[in-house]
């Protein structure tokens, strides 16, 4: 039950958790949020949506619309999503005889305690992805300066509400109806148990965590530098013919009826940008032009760090809600101007310097004294087209699609054989020239070629990647074996600095609403102990062949294992040759950024370890087989390309320390199996009663094209569960 339990949490907890604390927590707190400026109150009689026989008018939808942070058609889906989970909930809570007055609501909104699709959201809202908080009292509170008391200020509430464009009345039934479906929600959720084992259990995987660096050689990076030639790609399609003739059969019916293109070639060559224009003489104030004011003149003091200009700070109150706001200052930036070349490099050409050069060139092709190819290999600037004599490979004739517009018309004008004149862009000058045309249907040999050229580029750039690492990998494990991280520079990684955000953000809402932290669990065997890995051990020992150093220990936090000496490190278990080189004969490359270590720090077991995603033994590797310091046992073979592998540190809880956590562990698991009680009842609910055509939104979800004509519909009741 616990397993169950734990694989339902590693996608139904991080929903509720980073999904409804985001879509459905979420009310924008702040005057004149979500539906525009201005007071008055929409008509509730028309009804957006029904269900179950209950109907809900315009006033609900406006609310619901108002809160949810979507955009566009994506807000409207949100809002009737939301106030589905609402009637359901409340619906039940009238049969169970749940009631709710007026008077309730009220006391509850005045502690700052409001309601929304079947959730009490306490006084506080957070912006998505940790955007600033915005606290409820800042909005309907006075707070005494002297002992710091907080009131109720009728006044701004009004004036929050009638920015929804409805009335007050209104908005407080809603919230009496809201209110209704969150005691349902509280009760189902209070329903639920949890056990002291099954809390301990999963305090003891949430704590067991490995850090690890990870290098990647991307396939990618190699594709970009790759410099294939017309003799590379012959040689290609004598190795790899049967899987080019294949290529084309799997995809033969779009060479047919194709529309004319050319065989095109380029020569580019940077230019340097214009010299900034040289800035207006100033002159002396006079009466007629007097000096400006202190603090708001470009590169003042008082005005934003840079060149520019503000306008001065003022302090306005805004008629509705009452709230006194600043506006200002509005600084103004000064055009950004062009940077100079880096010192040491190459000296660019002018525009009318490289109009000069290819115009030489265009004249001596012309009079057939050189080729085409040839000059671009000379003296085109462009590292994609240069090293195969320009090519550009085929372009449609009505849209060559490289990127001046300017160049497009004038290849639209050739025919073959036939070289465009020298057209000088922003950036660069360009010379193109169309060398065959082709359409209609299109044989494998007309075509081979362009196939050959794009599977070239595919195969050889995984085999590029493939060797690099298996070289780096090699080389690790010689002599004196060093850190990844000392062999390639340590990276960012920015995922791990999006979830320790998300962490962030869940602590502080949780400090603030009095709640439990809540951990999703992974899908890991329950019978996982205390003790069964290897603790964080003191930096030093020696360093075995084929393993690196070890790192060294941080400090353990909460009821992390103390440290202990760690054995001289050896390496990692021998491990099958899975990988292997071809015998291809490789093109030339440019050169290829260096990969850093990326590390993943705090990392539980789980299925898909961070950057190992799709390497079914990694979870098993870092936390059974290697030791700290160690390094992976080979090179992984994963969607984003080939990754070496090192542990750097494992923690492993006291299984004793529980005690003193027990009873939080055991709020917390509780408040994620009633979350999930609540989802999946709604999910249950509004599935069944949506196959009996019991919920039926308006019309507000029918789409129409350009033309006015029809869409199929997008939205479906209960899109938002999973």
């Amino acid at each position: 039950m616990l397993e169950q339990l734990r694989k339902s949490g590693a996608s139904i907890a991080i929903y509720l958790i980073f999904g409804l604390l985001i879509i459905i927590f979420v009310i924008n707190f702040a005057p004149n949020a979500g539906s525009g400026q201005g007071g008055g109150c929409m008509p509730g009689g028309t009804t957006r949506l029904s269900v179950n026989g209950a109907k809900v008018n315009e006033t609900s939808f406006q609310v619901a619309y108002a809160a949810n942070k979507y955009s566009g058609r994506q807000k409207v889906y949100a809002a009737l999503e939301m106030l589905i989970r609402r009637e359901l909930l409340a619906q039940a809570a009238s049969e169970a005889g749940l009631r709710v007055t007026k008077g309730v609501v009220e006391e509850e909104m005045k502690k700052g305690t409001f309601f929304y699709a079947g959730f009490r959201i306490p006084d506080y809202a957070i912006e998505p992805m940790g955007g600033p908080a915005f606290v409820a009292e800042h909005s309907f509170f006075d707070v005494d300066k002297d002992d710091g008391e907080t009131f109720f200020n009728t006044g701004k509430f009004k004036g929050w509400v009638n920015s929804l464009n409805v009335s007050v009345g209104a908005y407080y039934d809603e919230q009496t109806r809201a209110m209704q479906a969150a005691l349902m929600a509280e009760l189902i959720s209070d329903s639920v148990r949890v056990s002291r084992d099954e809390a301990k259990a999963d305090w003891l995987f949430a704590n067991n965590t490995v850090h690890y660096d990870t290098v990647t050689f991307s396939p990618s990076a190699y594709r970009d530098a790759m410099r294939l030639t017309d003799a590379d790609v012959t040689r290609f399609l004598a190795s790899h013919e049967a899987d080019v003739k294949k290529k084309y059969t799997d995809e033969e019916r779009t060479y047919k009826a194709t529309k004319p293109a050319y065989k095109l070639r380029m020569i580019k060559i940077d230019i340097a940008k214009a010299e900034p224009k040289p800035a207006a003489p100033t002159t002396p104030p006079t009466p007629e032009t007097p000096a400006p004011v202190p603090g708001t003149g470009s590169g003042s003091a008082a005005a934003a760090a840079g060149s520019g200009s503000a306008s001065p700070i003022n302090v306005v109150t805004d008629p509705k809600s009452g709230l006194t706001v600043t506006q200002g200052p509005t600084v103004k930036v000064d055009e950004k101007k062009p940077e100079a070349p880096p010192a040491g490099g190459p000296k660019l050409p002018t525009g009318d310097e490289a109009k000069a050069k290819l115009e030489a060139a265009r004249v001596s092709i012309a009079a057939n004294k050189q080729k085409f190819a040839d000059v671009a290999k000379t003296l085109s600037t462009d590292e994609q087209t240069k090293y195969n004599g320009g090519l550009v490979g085929w372009k449609p004739v009505e849209n060559a699609g490289l990127g001046d517009q300017a160049i497009n018309d004038a290849v639209k004008a050739l025919k073959p054989g036939e070289m465009t004149a020298v057209i000088v862009g922003e950036n660069a000058a360009y010379l193109v020239v169309a060398e065959e045309k082709r359409e209609g249907d299109l044989s494998f040999d007309q075509v081979k070629a362009t196939l050959g050229a794009e599977m070239a580029l595919e195969v050889w750039s995984q085999e590029a990647a493939k060797r690099a690492a298996l070289a780096a990998f090699e080389e690790s494990r010689k002599g004196n074996a060093k850190n990844l991280s000392d062999m390639f520079g340590k990276g960012v990684n920015m995922e791990e600095q999006k979830r320790q955000m998300e962490e962030m953000i869940q602590q502080q809402m949780n400090q603030q609403q009095g709640a439990v932290e809540t951990t999703p669990a992974k899908d890991i065997p329950a019978s996982w102990q205390a003790g069964s890995d290897q603790a964080v051990p003191a930096a030093g020992g020696s360093a075995g062949s084929g393993s690196a150093a070890p790192a060294a220990a941080g400090s353990g936090a909460g009821s992390a294992a103390p440290a202990a000496p760690a054995p001289a490190a050896t390496p990692a278990p021998a491990a099958p040759v899975a990988l292997a080189p071809s015998a291809d004969v490789l093109p030339q490359f440019g050169e290829v950024k260096k990969p850093k270590a990326i590390p993943y720090t705090g990392i539980q077991r789980q299925k898909d370890m961070p950057g190992l995603e799709g390497v079914d033994d990694a979870s098993a590797t870092l936390f059974d087989q290697l030791k700290v310091g160690m390094l992976g046992p080979k090179v992984y073979d994963t969607p984003e390309g080939y990754v070496l592998l090192q542990l750097m540190e494992k923690k492993a809880p006291v299984e004793a320390d529980f005690e003193k956590v027990a009873e939080t562990e055991i709020a917390r698991l509780r408040a994620i199996r009633g979350r999930m009680a609540v989802e999946a009842w709604l999910k249950g609910r509004c599935e069944a009663l949506a196959k009996d055509g019991k919920i039926k939104p308006s019309d507000i979800v029918n789409e129409t094209d350009d033309a006015g004509q029809p869409l199929p519909q997008v939205y479906k009741p209960c899109m938002s569960f999973r």
